[in-house]
């Protein structure tokens, strides 16, 4: 699903027309939105937002890990070569592209597991969201 969001995002129109609909998603308590330009273009107003990167060889073999669990076999050279070829197509898009929102919290979870990803974006929402 992934793939095709990011062949699709190119397309200003389809851009557009899920802006719309995005943005009309936000409602009390609150949401989590997750996506390559959520803090710098879907809700640049959010309140916290955090920018996850990881190293691309531990986010290919994170992602093989995903796919053997729900009984897809893929080789990782192939899945790197199609994941690389993701990030370089969402940086460079003309609308949207992936960057980091200026008052984003940055994370690199390259040596954390899920759960210490997790735990840390909460320690950190609950230390902030009181003030």
């Amino acid at each position: 699903m992934s793939e095709v969001a990011s062949q699709l995002s190119v397309y200003p129109r389809v851009r557009e027309i899920l802006l719309k609909k995005q943005r009309c998603m936000p409602c009390l308590p609150g949401l989590i939105a997750e996506g390559r330009d959520m803090g710098t273009v879907v809700f640049p107003d959010a309140m916290i937002k955090f920018f996850l990167k990881a190293d691309l060889k531990v986010r290919v073999n994170r992602r093989i890990i995903e796919l053997r669990k729900n009984g897809h076999y893929i080789d990782f050279h192939e899945l790197f070569l199609k994941m690389k070829i993701r990030d370089e197509r969402d940086q460079n898009r003309l609308i949207s592209p992936l960057c980091i929102a200026k008052n984003a919290i940055i994370l690199d979870s390259t040596d954390m597991s899920l759960s210490e990803v997790v735990k840390t974006l909460m320690q950190y929402i609950i230390k902030n969201i009181k003030k």
